[in-house]
């Protein structure tokens, strides 16, 4: 498989190289991709690859049909950048000032173009159908991948696949997790509703402020008390704001913060419980409160044979697989495996002699090294053709 996947590939990667540059120089934020969703209908047109109808936003989805049977396989890229200047000095860094592709989604995009274009002047590889699901809004809830459920991408879909570049892995290094892969996001705030007065009185006022500092003592327990020790889980009290001069005892205070955790389940029960703590301790001080809490994204859950399928892509390759323990950061692709079984996996785009030195993700020197992309599209044929053959 390995050579094959290579002579296939290398006719595609100037092509690959050119949509990178492309859309690294033109960056759009998120749900404002007019331009890339353009750009990307363009192209799979050119290819006589059909547009999904009924998809609204400025993601594109775009289906192969071989006229095979076989399965519905879908490959997903994020097509959104970020609101960050660009520092890079690269001689296609951003023209769009302000805005950034700082977190590798122009890889992404144009690694599923060039792949797009593989599969389309290469039918005989494709049984069944080829979804291509350029995706808006990664970076920003609720997300793109929502909507595309809600639009219906994933009713005929039997597995889905996702790749994401990393610049904290060097080249050859892919990542693909067992179970959970990225965390459940939850946002809550909490606004505690007292009595002003004057600060010489406080007899004849009921001041929110010591209520929120208690509440927020409390809600750092709450994890300790309500989940269970094994549990991978944060809540973080992140801000508490009310009240300005030293002798105004202010009528609210605002207090609010996040919540994350690889079980989706247990951030629903924390939140409920979240709430009750809150009113049970206004209550009991005479306040009132409002409790607001958003679940954006839920925790990203590979599914164990889509997984192996990955793994065994990339031992075919060549590539060194690996397993880590995931971070508490959020990902959208999580919809999608909400709906169906499929696997996200994370591939290193940093140069191993300098992969030490690489600027993060969502900074403004973050850059991959360009020969990362030949493995991006490798593998993204290589897991098809895995595909394909089970």
């Amino acid at each position: 498989m390995k050579q094959l996947v290579k002579d296939l590939t290398k006719d595609y990667l100037d092509l690959q190289l050119n949509h990178f540059r492309h859309l690294h120089a033109h960056p759009e934020l998120s749900f404002e991709e007019h331009e890339t969703s353009a750009y990307i209908k363009n192209h799979l047109t050119a290819l006589g690859i059909k547009l999904q109808e009924g998809i609204h936003g400025t993601s594109v989805v775009g289906i192969l049909d071989s006229g095979v049977p076989g399965p519905v396989i879908a490959f997903r890229a994020d097509i959104d950048a970020l609101p960050v200047q660009e520092e890079t000095g690269l001689e296609y860094q951003s023209v769009v000032p302000g805005v950034m592709h700082a977190c590798g989604h122009d890889s992404h995009t144009a690694t599923l173009l060039a792949f797009a274009a593989l599969l389309a002047e290469h039918r005989e590889l494709v049984k069944g159908k080829v979804k291509f699901i350029f995706q808006c809004a990664e970076e920003k809830l609720p997300g793109g991948a929502k909507g595309l459920c809600e639009d219906g991408v994933m009713a005929d879909v039997d597995a889905i696949y996702g790749l994401h570049c990393s610049a904290n892995m060097p080249m050859g290094e892919v990542v693909a997790n067992q179970g959970p892969d990225s965390a459940c996001i939850g946002v809550y705030e909490v606004t505690v509703h007292g009595k002003g007065g004057h600060g010489s009185s406080p007899q004849n006022a009921v001041n929110p402020v010591p209520v929120a500092c208690i509440l927020a003592s409390a809600l750092n327990q709450l994890l300790a008390e309500k989940a269970s020790p094994l549990e991978k889980a944060v809540l973080t009290v992140s801000y508490i704001r009310g009240g300005e001069y030293p002798n105004i005892i202010p009528s609210e205070v605002t207090l609010g913060g996040n919540l994350r955790t690889f079980n989706n389940d247990l951030t629903l029960t924390l939140f409920e419980q979240l709430k009750k703590v809150c009113e049970g301790i206004c209550s009991g001080y005479g306040c009132a409160c409002q409790v607001s809490t958003t679940v954006g994204y839920p925790s990203t859950i590979n599914t164990h044979a889509e997984t192996e399928l990955v793994r065994s892509a990339v031992e075919a390759m060549g590539c060194t697989w690996k397993e880590e323990e995931p971070g508490l950061g959020g990902e959208d692709f999580s919809y999608y495996l909400l709906e169906k079984p499929g696997s996200f996996f994370h591939v290193g785009m940093a140069d191993p002699d300098t992969a030490d030195q690489t600027a993060p993700h969502h900074n403004c020197r973050f850059a991959l090294d360009q020969r990362g992309l030949a493995i991006a599209l490798e593998l993204e044929l290589a897991v098809y053709m895995k595909v394909v053959e089970a």
